[in-house]
């Protein structure tokens, strides 16, 4: 995740690391990842290079060097917009174009957090929680995007969700630490509902508590990993994890430890 490979900002970890991003490009290289999973945050969204056609050549001309792709988008934006909220829809409206920039830019998804204060808890229901989310998947089918929702209701309803939106372009996006944090099963909900997940965030939370180093926290990697080895599923998988005090050693330190659960 965009933001790992650079010193942590003061403003917490969604943040868009406008001075560095083309650095974490080079220091992911020699990392050994393949992909950075570009951030699009509200405060920064008028200057994110994402969003411009210059900025995109930028963004292209630094893949290419460092033969590192920002295959996927984390709107975080739209956790901030607090979409079922009073005026939530009309703020929406904004997504529309991160979704035909991330078009234009080549990029495969947008994971989209539903989630917090964006929750479809606030909708009141999953079917307005959907109707408020058919233009964005209607502006990706446009723009030849799959939107995948990270959501925090349980399994069944994100099924539901999914189910209501009726596109091929809306998938999930499975978070291991956010659902360890709810006291989730990861094993029983992946083997659920991994037909429909696009990408997969690896996280280690507490249960009920905070984000923790890789391999600190309560969530039963073994057992998540083995289960999506029966299902074949070949997705990628994104770390979302505390940067600490060294960005580059920790981000070293959790790849090492994700292909060892791997293998």
């Amino acid at each position: 995740m965009q933001g790992r490979l650079s010193a942590p900002s003061p403003a917490g970890p969604q943040v868009f690391p406008a001075a560095t991003w083309r650095g974490e490009f080079a220091t992911a290289r020699v990392l050994d990842f393949d992909t950075i999973e570009w951030l699009v945050e509200a405060e920064s969204l008028a200057n994110n290079p994402l969003l411009s056609p210059s900025g995109r050549v930028d963004l292209k001309q630094v893949e290419t060097k460092n033969d590192v792709r920002a295959a996927s988008v984390c709107a975080h934006c739209v956790l901030q917009w607090r979409p079922f909220d009073a005026g939530g829809a009309e703020r929406l409206v904004n997504f529309l174009t991160v979704i035909a920039a991330a078009g234009a830019a080549g990029i495969e998804r947008i994971i989209v957090p539903v989630l917090e204060e964006a929750s479809t808890a606030r909708a009141g229901s999953l079917e307005r929680a959907a109707e408020t989310f058919c233009p964005s998947v209607h502006a990706a089918e446009q723009a030849g995007v799959d939107l995948a929702f990270e959501m925090d209701c349980p399994a069944e309803d994100c099924r539901k969700f999914i189910a209501l939106l009726d596109s091929p372009r809306a998938r999930l996006c499975y978070d291991t630490g956010n659902a360890t944090a709810l006291g989730r099963d990861i094993v029983a909900e992946i083997n659920l509902l991994l037909p429909l997940v696009a990408e997969i965030h690896v996280k280690d939370r507490r249960l009920g508590g905070a984000s923790q180093p890789l391999g600190r926290g309560d969530t039963r990697f073994a057992p998540f990993i083995e289960k999506i080895a029966e299902h074949a599923w070949a997705g990628p998988f994104v770390l979302e994890t505390p940067v600490l005090d060294d960005p580059v050693g920790q981000a070293r330190q959790n790849l090492a430890l994700l292909r060892e659960f791997l293998t």
